[in-house]
């Protein structure tokens, strides 16, 4: 984390020194600094965070020499030179760099500033702590916020976490809209192993509005995790102390904060068992299958737990359960099939335990010692933790997660320490875990197993430990370059550690040798995915399900189901979507486009979408996408509107309308059809699997009504100019009105973040729990070419004579963001099988708004303005909830792949929760979708 934060700083430091309306543009990423650019850079922000402006210039200037691509570098160099009142250097220093082509936006507002407003920026004092003059409170706030952030974070470098903590915590309270600051916070309590302090700063950040609510709430969940820690800690120290009952209830907190880890459950269940607490424990085993019946380590325990409480019906059916269970390899069923053996041995059932030993290789040392018992026709008079000692815990760490199962403990080797090392593993007490693997390998240093224990211990371990296991594995593989075993579990290391290219190469050996698990060729598969050869992982994929088919590999129906949903998405290269909403929607693009949510009006949008994945450029980093988009109205019934009082723009007076309300009541216009259509070319990509997408499209005006409409200018001595000319007896009623080329057109770039739980289709189960979510933020922006007119109309509204007609420029600008939540449950409609899924839930969504429209360049004399603002200028937000559901089906699956494709309709109904424009946020939402 402090290594994380510490990378960040020159980007945060730059971000906090750019002002607010800077702050608001998108900005494009430079390649990250690193050697003597960083170093310099590094002590170029902490002189200007000391207040020595000459020498963070200085830094700066040498800085930007070695990396002038990097944008943040040559605004502290102007920002240094405005605390020392060179405005004019500043400004020729931001010209320089927009010049060397630099698109940064707080750059090209440096440059293109007038010189007054240089020096009133370059009012701030030489020294830090001095009183500042800032234009706005707003910016006050900012430069108060950064400068304690910039301490903060030089304090957590210097390890003074106490005054970290005190400084980052003001920084945010200044400008809360600051949340990397809040994190910064939360970082240093974290270091000082503040937790509970910490979590509090999380829930006070979100209160407080910080904007970053994700990675927040991904914080308070972790915060949680590591608060689980201590009491799973303390709950094992009380079982190696022998203090069963001491345990129960540190485990009982650990599951409380992190109810999703199975080793806190474990550790409850293995705690009530020693305190011989049986039917609580379980009880506990029961809650854990409750969460996940495919659970073999939990159905395992419980059948153990029934068997010591003569419940030898429920043994039996629950180890017969876990027999069945198809997905298990060979040495997992063999464990199984052990374990159910003993049960049977335990209570006298040898007919039972002769039949399950049958299957199993005579040649096998614990088989050999089972056949032997079964000579003993003696049954325990009671059964114990002696004479039927419970089933020990195998755990080992995957690149899909630490995976744990149930072994005999006369196949554990070396007793005890090699339990707890298992213990610990599961747990992710990876240090304790490498102490008692290391203690184990002391007592037999000749046991491979054990040897193997202590490799994957460290391979859990820190970034040192992780090397000294891998150094280990090259040690072995040096000794025996064909065990298949040791270069699989190199090769999970290595795609750990984000090495997908010599991981690749030790599961090719692997295979080669022809001793690896027949399931090695899913992991190659997905180290080619990796790599981003997804060709190559599907024929691979395609080839484990030909293979499972002809009963040479063994897949769950489960993995069966998770290798062809892969190859579909693998596979995919191009797709299409269609949508079409009523008062607005999601829209019909895989990253939701960049537009709000929600229109007001009965209007029903339609768009079309088909877009492109260049196989050559996806891979584990992240997905491009190319695409084409057409959107239009479909039916607009208008929007209705009550004329109540008349305002005279020139003398502002208002004027009772004396009409009856239906007279008064009148419709705005409205245009469908392929008049209102707006096409786009763009390009987005994925970042990884952090759910966010950056887009930038080009859009076309292509409809006629997108390039044409009224002029009614916003400001009231404008309109009083046109009012006072169609006053006048020659004239009459105007309409005046724009016309745009038919090249017209503009742009527009988004950011997305989507979270997505339980959408997808699942086997095995009738209902789950379903949330979804985006978040989206934008800008749209033209600036096009215009016919101006002025005409007068007759009583009809038509045009009669041309009183105006110029040319000019129309510039538009829109700020959007929007979100929308849906929490639910989705429940399978039809047999097991069934592809159509219902899902009720609740929503709440929001958009906010804030555009700008103005003329520019014309000669309208009887106005008097070459230049003025139109009316639809302004800003405007809306929030709503209220209960949805959605009804979706699934098709185009074959025998390699899962549905690819779906069709889902969705209908919302919203209450206004707030906003000034509320008709965006209430009413009936309907929305259809068929995605391709």
């Amino acid at each position: 984390m402090r290594a994380s934060l510490r990378s960040g700083m020159i980007a945060l430091a730059l971000a906090a020194l750019a002002s607010p309306v800077a702050q608001a543009e998108v900005q494009v990423q430079s390649p990250p600094l690193a050697g003597a650019a960083y170093r310099i850079a590094e002590a170029a922000f902490a002189a200007y965070a000391r207040g020595d402006y000459a020498q963070a210039e200085r830094q700066a200037a040498e800085a930007v020499r070695l990396r002038p691509d990097v944008a943040r570098l040559r605004l502290l160099q102007v920002y240094a030179l405005q605390r020392l009142g060179r405005t004019e250097d500043a400004r020729a220093a931001a010209r320089a760099a927009v010049a060397a082509g630099s698109d940064d936006p707080a750059l090209r507002a440096q440059a293109a500033a007038p010189v007054p407003a240089l020096r009133n920026a370059a009012r701030a004092p030489a020294r830090r702590g001095a009183a500042s003059a800032p234009a706005t409170p707003a910016e006050a706030a900012y430069r108060r916020g950064f400068e304690l952030a910039t301490q903060a974070y030089a304090d957590y470098n210097a390890d003074r976490m106490p005054e970290a903590a005190r400084k980052a915590e003001q920084a945010f309270r200044t400008v809360p809209a600051q949340g990397d600051w809040a994190l910064l916070w939360i970082a240093a309590l974290e270091a000082q192993q503040k937790l509970v302090e910490a979590g509090d700063a999380a829930d006070a950040a979100l209160a407080l509005g910080a904007p970053n609510v994700a990675d927040l709430q991904a914080r308070r969940v972790a915060l949680r995790r590591q608060r689980a820690v201590r009491p799973a800690q303390e709950g094992y120290q009380a079982l190696i102390a022998e203090r069963p009952a001491d345990a129960v209830p540190f485990a009982r907190e650990a599951i409380a904060y992190a109810p999703d880890v199975a080793s806190h459950r474990l550790l409850l269940v293995t705690a009530l068992m020693l305190d011989e607490q049986l039917p609580a424990a379980e009880q506990a085993a029961g809650e854990a299958l409750a969460r996940d019946d495919e659970d073999t380590v939990a159905l395992v325990m419980r059948a153990y737990l029934r068997q010591r409480q003569h419940d030898r019906a429920g043994a039996d059916a629950d180890f017969d359960l876990a027999l069945r269970q198809d997905w298990l390899d060979t040495e997992q069923q063999e464990n199984v099939r052990l374990l159910a053996v003993d049960a049977a041995l335990a209570v006298g059932d040898l007919p039972r335990a002769t039949r399950l030993l049958q299957p199993l290789p005579a040649d096998d040392e614990a088989v050999q010692r089972r056949r032997a018992a079964l000579r003993d026709t003696r049954a325990p008079a009671e059964l114990s933790l002696a004479t039927y000692p419970p089933p020990a815990q195998l755990c080992r760490d995957t690149p899909y997660g630490t995976q744990c199962e149930l072994a005999p403990a006369d196949r554990l080797g070396s007793g005890g320490a090699s339990t707890q090392a298992y213990i610990a593993f599961a747990r992710k007490d990876y240090p304790e875990a490498i102490r008692q693997a290391q203690r184990a390998v002391d007592a037999d240093p000749g046991n491979a197993n054990l040897q193997k224990l202590l490799t994957t211990a460290l391979a859990a371990g820190d970034a040192r430990q992780s090397a000294q296991a891998e150094q280990r594995l090259d040690a072995a593989l040096a000794a025996a370059p064909d065990d298949a075993p040791l270069r699989v579990q190199r090769a999970y290391l290595r795609l750990r550690d984000g090495r997908p290219g010599p991981a690749l190469q030790d599961l090719q050996r692997a295979r080669a040798t022809g001793k690896a698990a027949p399931t090695i060729l899913l992991d190659e598969a997905y180290a080619h995915a990796a790599l981003g050869q997804n060709r190559t992982a599907v024929e691979q994929l395609r080839q484990a399900l030909d293979e499972a088919d002809a009963g040479t590999l063994k897949l769950s129906r489960q993995q069966r189901y998770d290798t062809r949903g892969s190859i579909a998405n693998l596979s995919r290269e191009w797709g299409a979507i269609v949508s079409v909403g009523y008062r607005g929607a999601r829209q019909a693009a895989s990253s939701l486009g960049g537009a709000a949510i929600s229109t007001p009006g009965d209007a029903v949008v339609g768009t079309a979408e088909a877009f492109w994945r260049p196989a050559a450029l996806n891979d584990r980093h992240g997905l491009l996408e190319v695409y084409g988009r057409l959107t239009n109205t479909l039916y607009d019934r208008g929007g209705s509107y009550e004329s109540i009082r008349a305002v005279d723009p020139c003398t502002g007076e208002s004027t009772e309308d004396a009409r009856d309300r239906a007279e008064r009541l009148q419709r705005a216009g409205s245009v469908a059809g392929w008049p209102s259509t707006i096409g786009a070319l763009g390009v987005r990509y994925s970042v990884g699997r952090t759910g966010l997408t950056v887009g930038v499209e080009r859009r076309q005006f292509l409809g006629t009504a997108t390039r044409r409409g009224g002029i009614y200018p916003a400001a009231l001595a404008d309109q009083c100019r046109l009012q006072t000319l169609a006053n006048q007896p020659e004239v009459g009623s105007l309409l005046a009105r724009y016309r745009l080329g038919g090249n017209a057109g503009g742009w527009l770039s988004y950011l997305t973040y989507g979270f997505y739980h339980g959408t997808d289709l699942r086997l095995g189960t009738r209902h789950w729990f379903t949330v979804q979510g985006y978040g989206q933020a934008g800008y749209a922006w033209d600036d096009n070419a215009a016919t101006f007119s002025v005409d007068r109309v007759d009583s009809d509204g038509q045009p009669t004579a041309r009183l105006v007609d110029s040319r000019g420029r129309l510039k538009r600008d829109q700020w959007f963001a929007a979100a929308e939540v849906r929490a639910g449950q989705t429940f399978r409609v039809g047999g097991d099988d069934s592809r159509l899924l219902l899902n009720p839930y609740l929503v709440v969504g929001a958009d906010w708004l804030r555009q700008s429209t103005r003329v520019t360049g014309v000669d309208y004399p009887q106005i008097g303005s070459q230049s003025f603002r139109l009316s639809d200028s302004g800003a405007s937000w809306a929030l709503g909830a209220g209960p949805g559901v959605s009804l979706r089906y699934w098709f185009r699956e074959d025998r390699y792949h899962a549905p690819r494709s779906y069709l889902e309709g969705s209908l919302q109904y919203r209450f206004p929760l707030g906003g000034g424009d509320s008709q965006r946020a209430k009413g009936l939402f309907a929305n259809l979708t068929f995605y391709y």
